[in-house]
């Protein structure tokens, strides 16, 4: 058994927005809450909690009538699912206006699902005559939030129970967080392209293709950092690291860091870490297990400045225990996933 890392990399701390109701808070239109129990007792741990509810923001009561988005002309409404009054559509929107200037300072937003207020995909619609339509909206609120914030990563908490959505939104996560430390430290064409390699190999296991790209962005940047470059190249990384990698991509990655190794020395281990490898591409061997072998082989061979890269400690481990194994082929987009029920309120 592989022991801890004795050289831990240190990471930074997110402040992730909540949906309130995710944490126990009782703002539930029927007076209950949604506590979702990694968030409580693994996450908190790790991250700093912004607790928002839209719908007691914008003074709904607790208990309350429960409100659902209709579909009227070319736009969602958001009305009282019995009566269709009030509406609350602007109210919403007000409240993610006035919420911005904090919502700037957090590193993603987890929203909870089936909301007419705050899911992020597939909420229930309705006809203005009260049928039920085949289409699915986003709720108002968290469109309102997107929209002002495209490059905020966010879910719904179901990716939490689903091993490979979690791993992604929690890498996206950590990967938003490091930029704005480096946004708050200075941006320089240096500090960029420091950046850029620390995060080639994870990027790379997610899009090979995407981090080429990236990187003759960055060559033809001409050290102008004024304009638009930081914000395109931040927002087409994190639109990489949500497309989840395979097996295939996992293992050449972890091809081109044995190379590296081995330009470092032969050492008695990389024969054995040579047969984990295509053990791994072969299924026969959990992803867990290459990651924590490549860990001991940059740390035996005193690479440890190596060890902060973001393939091999994407964020704290505590955050995802046990394996967690890629498709064997590309997963697509959400469309894929099974619909979930229908709610009535937030």
């Amino acid at each position: 058994m592989i022991p801890p890392s004795p050289f831990p990399p240190v990471f930074p701390r997110p402040r992730l927005a909540v949906s309130a109701c995710l944490l126990g808070q009782t703002v539930r239109y029927d007076g209950g809450h949604k506590r979702h129990g990694f968030l409580t007792d693994v996450l908190a741990e790790h991250v700093d909690y912004l607790a928002l509810c839209p719908e007691t923001g914008i003074g709904m009561g607790v208990p309350r009538a429960p409100i659902q988005l209709v579909e009227s002309g070319i736009e969602l409404r958001a009305l009282d699912a019995a009566t269709g009054s009030p509406d609350v559509t602007d109210r919403l929107r007000q409240f993610a206006r006035q919420r911005l200037d904090e919502l700037r300072g957090v590193s993603g937003y987890l929203f909870k699902r089936n909301s007419p207020s705050c899911g992020v995909r597939q909420v229930a619609l309705y006809g203005a005559g009260g049928a039920r339509l085949q289409r699915r909206g986003t709720g108002i609120y968290a469109a309102a939030v997107q929209a002002a914030l495209p490059l905020l990563p966010v879910e719904q908490e179901d990716a939490l129970d689903d091993p490979l959505r979690r791993r992604t939104f929690i890498t996206r996560l950590y990967v938003y967080r490091r930029w704005q430390s480096l946004l708050e430290t200075g941006l320089s064409e240096a500090s960029l392209q420091r950046f850029h390699e620390a995060h080639t190999h994870l990027l790379t296991a997610h899009s090979q293709a995407a981090c080429q790209r990236l990187a003759r962005m960055l060559r033809g940047s001409g050290a102008d950092l004024s304009g638009d470059l930081p914000q395109r190249y931040i927002g087409a990384l994190l639109a990489a690291l949500g497309r989840p990698p395979t097996r295939a991509r996992h293992h050449q990655v972890q091809q081109q860091l044995l190379a590296q190794l081995e330009a470092a020395g032969e050492a008695p281990g990389h024969a054995t870490l040579r047969r984990q490898l295509q053990a791994y591409a072969g299924g026969r061997l959990p992803l867990k297990e290459i990651i924590d072998a490549l860990r001991m082989g940059f740390q035996q061979a005193g690479l440890s400045e190596f060890l902060g890269a973001t393939y091999l400690y994407p964020f704290p481990d505590k955050l995802l225990p046990g394996a967690t194994e890629p498709p064997p082929v590309q997963e697509s987009t959400d469309s894929d996933f099974t619909p979930p029920p229908p709610a009535s309120g937030a």
